[in-house]
């Protein structure tokens, strides 16, 4: 690592304040530039524009994925080095990012200074995974744990509809279904998913689809 050389940061989140706290933190490092993108239409510009060594990318996103970024990124700067930084630790997503060509991924329930520790590791060479996404990919050769769960077409369409915004009541008069059977629909997704609410539902299912 030269430190006569400036070294360019992208950093990906919706959240304003995440990502200030993000650029907050690389820049306590020699010869960071950083560049925030908090609203998905400013990306393809940015791309289209400038280059990257490093990005640092959150997984959630109100009309898209972090996979959809991933592939985004590496057909438009496929020399940069992506950085995943999500508060999404559940198996099928860790499942999924095995699959990426990323150089590290870290945990947003981690302390702040192992984000510190990934971005020297990756402008080193070197890749870095937090405990949490090194463990379950090492589990993941041996168990089934990690993969995607198998839902049902049904399954498929209710959760489509709650994506949609339906009510329960909606989704049982398209189906031609009890209301009762559509919550039964729903219970078995939030377990399968792992979710607390709809909306954490809704968003887990965004990762399948």
């Amino acid at each position: 690592m030269k430190s006569d050389i400036i070294y360019k940061l992208l950093i990906i989140d919706d959240h304003p304040i995440v990502a200030e706290g993000i650029a907050a933190i690389a820049s306590q490092q020699k010869d960071i530039v950083c560049k925030r993108i908090t609203c998905m239409d400013d990306l393809l510009p940015v791309l289209a524009s400038e280059t990257f060594d490093l990005c640092i990318s959150d997984l959630e996103f109100p009309d898209t994925n972090g996979f959809q970024i991933i592939q985004l990124l590496q057909e438009k700067i496929p020399a940069c080095k992506i950085l995943i930084y999500t508060m999404h630790e559940e198996p099928w997503v860790i499942a999924r990012l095995s699959e990426q060509k990323i150089s590290g991924a870290v945990s947003k329930h981690a302390p702040t200074s192992e984000l510190s520790t990934a971005i020297t590791q990756i402008r080193c060479g070197n890749k870095y995974f937090s405990d949490t996404f090194a463990t379950l990919n090492k589990r993941k050769t041996t168990s089934d744990l990690h993969k995607i769960p198998e839902l049902s077409k049904r399954e498929k369409e209710v959760l489509t509809y709650l994506s949609e915004g339906l009510s329960t009541s909606d989704i049982s008069a398209l189906l031609c279904l009890s209301s009762n059977t559509i919550q039964t629909y729903r219970k078995r997704l939030m377990e399968k998913l792992e979710a607390k609410n709809v909306a954490e539902l809704v968003s887990k299912g965004k990762e399948i689809f």
